[in-house]
């Protein structure tokens, strides 16, 4: 499917020009392409068998010229090839490159070579002032703009359907999520089942909710294994110069955050809050899904910060689990805040558990009241109470909660950003 083909061997060109001349062009020299082989790989063999490449060379005919076929000291001469060691892909996508040279007028290139090196060097005008600015291949390039060969759209376009197609071929991650969800909702709703306003029952309210946290919290590392299995292959076609990193990043979150963060959030919640009883007004209901789905997301923005910053996915497995695991000791269901050392307070502030748990529990429990008799003493106690003096929170939290778990969001897309743009490059 290539319409040019260029086969070069220890610096020298052997071929260049149309991919369906190749074989008869070899032909000609004595060197048939077996049948039934397939014709790319024998032009590698010949550039890399000895034999072959010497009798690829030791040709002399008339033919060299026909079919706008060049051979290595043709395309020396002419231009139409230029081969610079160690260009990068951004210099091909620029339009540097042999079929543009000739014609352009902003750009003059002379080819000096050798047995088996070309050294290419380029001059630029500057139309401003009029300046020539001549760079080679030591030259350091300290402002380049890169001009891809396709849109905005077009990129997104095309990395959304491939991603899309990833996810319909492989359901293995998308059904897993989906189905653990859906089970693990029965499960919660069928062990916290119709939860009383007892002293028991405002117990086992509080764990549910917390549980769920848990759940949603660990499942999100899974993005660590997702984005491992796309980043090698985003740093290949970002260093070939396909498109930059924005439409990747785009397409990533989208295709991780909605089917497997947002959809199973939903699953989560709608199936257990009614099995376990928790209020039915529709407003406490909405609020509650709009914290599991932050939640879940801001969970797993941070797991794909830990993914874009280190290359091992163990050791990034490893950190993951460790920080959610100190993330739950302070996110106000196992110590009380108020009872927290003061030197690590601070904590407590970076841990999502906390905010979620504390969402969730204002807008369940603070409306509610807490019925139950101990040894013949009948009490009434509003649920709001035990909030502030059990687990130390701020009744009117809810919202400011919220907005926090928005920012990690925005925080973390930042982060993911920078990491990506700058750490996620070829290396040479």
């Amino acid at each position: 499917m290539f319409d040019q083909a260029l086969v070069i061997s220890k610096g020298e060109a052997l071929y260049f020009g149309p991919s369906s001349a190749a074989a008869d062009y070899f032909r000609r020299r004595d060197l048939v392409c077996p049948t039934n082989y397939n014709i790319a790989d024998y032009l590698l063999d010949i550039a890399m068998d000895q034999e072959l490449l010497a009798k690829a060379k030791s040709y002399q005919g008339n033919d060299d010229e026909k079919g706008g076929i060049s051979t290595s000291h043709q395309l020396h001469a002419s231009g139409e090839a230029v081969s610079r060691r160690g260009m990068n892909a951004n210099e091909h996508v620029n339009g540097i490159t042999s079929s543009n040279m000739k014609s352009s007028d902003s750009a003059q290139t002379s080819a000096v070579s050798s047995p088996h090196e070309t050294t290419v060097r380029i001059c630029e005008t500057d139309s401003f002032n009029s300046s020539t600015e001549c760079l080679s291949e030591k030259t350091t390039v300290k402002r380049q703009k890169t001009v891809y060969p396709t849109s905005f759209l077009t990129q997104l376009q095309v990395i959304m359907k491939r991603n899309f197609q990833t996810l319909i071929r492989d359901k293995s991650l998308l059904v897993l999520h989906l189905a653990v969800s859906i089970i693990l909702g029965l499960f919660i709703g069928g062990l916290y089942f119709q939860v009383s306003v007892a002293l028991a029952g405002f117990q086992n309210r509080a764990g549910s909710l917390f549980f769920m946290l848990a759940l949603l919290g660990f499942s999100s590392i899974s993005a660590l294994g997702a984005f491992t299995e796309t980043r090698t292959l985003f740093i290949k076609e970002r260093s070939n110069g396909y498109y930059p990193p924005m439409p990747f990043i785009i397409s990533t979150l989208l295709f991780d955050l909605i089917p497997l963060r947002v959809i199973p959030s939903l699953f989560l919640g709608c199936i257990s809050y009614f099995m376990i009883g928790l209020s039915p007004v529709v407003v406490t209901f909405f609020k509650f899904l709009l914290i599991l789905v932050l939640f879940n997301v801001s969970t797993a923005m941070f797991c794909l910060v830990i993914a874009a910053g280190v290359k091992t996915t163990g050791i990034a497995s490893l950190a993951s689990s460790i920080v959610m695991l100190f993330m739950m000791l302070f996110g106000g269901f196992m110590i009380n805040s108020s009872n927290i050392p003061a030197a690590l307070t601070w904590i407590q502030y970076l841990s999502m558990f906390k905010y979620g748990f504390e969402a969730l529990a204002v807008n369940e429990v603070a409306t509610t009241h807490l019925v139950d008799t101990i040894q013949g003493v009948a009490f009434n106690v509003p649920g709001s109470l035990i909030l502030q003096k059990l687990f130390g929170f701020d009744l009117g939290g809810y919202w400011r909660n919220m907005i926090i778990l928005i920012g990690f969001i925005i925080l973390f897309i930042v982060i993911f950003w920078s990491f990506v743009t700058l750490r996620l490059r070829e290396r040479k």
